[in-house]
């Protein structure tokens, strides 16, 4: 008698991997489908993007302008001189500037305007600030013979200058060239914003209108970016769903169901090529959700700047006695520290290294560490002041209006004695707490971007301020503007860190830009191809 022995039965697939099996597809080819129209919009604006800030980015001559060594025979008019001559009895800020090849005061009045007088002559420029800025734009574009066609000063972002340059106010000067050439001049520190010809400013346009949404501008912020942090999160969803389909059901589809069945050769290369993708897609969407909910969270660094007041009798200490020296002073500008006057003068040493002393506008007198006790101050100020604690007089020397107390007169010694810090502010702002000084590290002095301060922060040389306390806070605070360049905690490091790492690929940075970019480029594509690869299998199946 024969007796033949049957195989044991296979175990029950267990709950999770049956429900899997039956509704992960349907999720999976939903999710797709809802969210294709968004993932061609951000792939092929991610594809633009290196193409548009790298290999396609159009040159200028000159990215920074010169400053070259204030002599003192060139000042033969005294600041004091000049105010009197144009009755100005109080100014927020004195600057030196070479406007044609010659040396100007650039005068910040009591109003916030700028104004530019010949150190030779104590002359008036007209329209100054107009003039220099076209002067400066020239300078950066090397283009002394072009015709402007516009200049207009901007005191809010727009379409073609938006937030990310974060300079504000500037001048567009644009020039009557077939590229249609616009530079974006910051008149205040001699500085460029931005630029751009007519191919840049469209693809400016095409970047923000697929990848920032800009067509929801019209609508309120937080409702913008909601919208687009729901389809970031189905994204990701729908890249999670396909790992999962491969990881439960990837055996059911290892062959075509027939020789003749195109659809299952199809499926099986969709997510063959998928599985190359889906970790990438997972990980680009993963991070713009991360970035969006970041951004909820407003950016509070303008809303604080120390602006001061200067009567025009303190500036008594003539400025030509600290121009000679070993190291030739390249830059000129006011500050008030503790309350008191001082010009905050800037050298370049003998290794090119800038070094920066503040002298007292009254006498000359030296203030020991000056941009470390300056730095701390605005530090501490602006901490106060993003708690809800606005600064004192006594440290910007100014009243509401921005004119000196007492109707510009200097202030008197009790209310220049240095304002009390370590105040403690109320719960919530930024950090929920107002540091104390004794929380306060060491300022450090940061003249390139890099790590936490990337950059998008624009502004350079800065102090970091690190404070001990919930998030870890760090100020980075522009002395030379008096304003907040950044302000980064734990919180913005991490969001940083994920959005440097996954979604710009700032790992490859050692290989250099182009390589970083182009696989970028690589990964935005096979994105898009995988995706549309997908959605061509839908139409197939729904034909069947």
């Amino acid at each position: 008698m024969q007796t033949t022995s049957t195989p044991p039965p296979r175990a029950a697939a267990s709950p999770v991997r049956r429900f899997v099996g039956r509704h992960m597809y349907r999720w999976h080819r939903t999710l797709g489908l809802v969210t294709l129209l968004p993932v061609i919009m951000w792939t092929l604006s991610g594809l633009s993007h290196p193409l548009m800030s790298n290999w396609l980015r159009p040159a200028i001559a000159h990215e920074t302008v010169p400053t070259p060594p204030l002599r003192p025979n060139a000042l033969a008019v005294p600041v004091a001189q000049v105010l009197s001559q144009h009755h100005l009895a109080a100014i927020q800020n004195l600057r030196v500037v070479q406007f044609e090849h010659q040396p100007y005061y650039q005068v910040t009045d009591y109003r916030g305007r700028l104004r530019y007088f010949a150190a030779a002559t104590g002359q008036e420029l007209p329209d100054g600030d107009r003039a220099y800025a076209e002067d400066v734009a020239r300078y950066l574009l090397a283009d002394s013979t072009s015709a402007m066609a516009g200049a207009e000063r901007l005191t809010h972002y727009t379409a073609d200058y938006k937030f990310i340059n974060r300079l504000l106010p500037v001048w567009k000067i644009t020039f009557a060239r077939p590229d249609g050439m616009a530079v974006f001049v910051e008149t205040g520190q001699s500085r460029m914003g931005t630029f751009n010809n007519r191919a840049r400013a469209r693809f400016l346009w095409v970047f923000g209108m697929l990848h920032n949404w800009d067509f929801l501008d019209a609508l309120p912020r937080p409702l913008h970016l909601g919208i687009m942090l729901v389809f970031t999160t189905v994204i990701w969803l729908s890249a999670l769903s396909g790992l999962v389909i491969y990881g439960f059901v990837r055996k059911k589809l290892r062959q075509p169901r027939s020789a003749q069945d195109q659809v299952g050769w199809l499926r099986r290369r969709h997510r063959t090529l998928g599985l190359w993708v889906a970790f990438v897609t997972f990980t680009f969407a993963l991070s713009a959700s991360y970035h969006l909910i970041q951004k909820f969270n407003p950016d509070r660094r303008e809303e604080v700047a120390r602006v001061s007041a200067f009567a025009a009798s303190e500036l008594t200490w003539p400025l030509t006695d600290a121009l000679p020296g070993p190291a030739p002073v390249t830059r000129v500008s006011l500050a008030r520290v503790g309350g008191q006057p001082y010009y905050r003068i800037v050298s370049k040493g003998s290794e090119g290294k800038p070094t920066v002393q503040y002298r007292s506008t009254r006498d000359g007198q030296p203030l020991p560490a000056g941009e470390m006790r300056y730095a701390a101050e605005l530090g501490q100020e602006f901490m106060l002041a993003l708690n809800g604690h606005p600064a004192t007089a006594s440290a910007t020397g100014a009243a509401e209006d921005g004119a000196l107390p007492d109707c510009c007169t200097p202030p008197t010694a009790e209310a220049e004695a240095p304002a009390a810090i370590g105040t403690p502010a109320a719960a919530g702002g930024v950090g929920g707490f107002a540091p104390s000084l004794a929380s306060l590290g060491s300022p450090e002095l940061v003249t390139k971007f890099a790590g936490e301060y990337g950059f998008v922060n624009k502004r350079l040389p800065v102090m970091k301020l690190s404070y001990a306390g919930p998030g870890h806070p760090a100020l980075y605070v522009e002395p030379g503007t008096g304003r907040l360049a950044a302000l980064v905690t734990d919180g913005d490091r991490r969001e940083g860190l994920s959005f440097a790492v996954l979604h710009k690929f700032f790992l490859l940075d050692w290989a250099g830009k182009n390589i970083r970019d182009a696989v970028a480029m690589l990964s935005a594509l096979g994105v898009l191809a995988v995706t549309l690869y997908g959605f061509t299998l839908l139409l197939k199946t729904r034909q069947k």
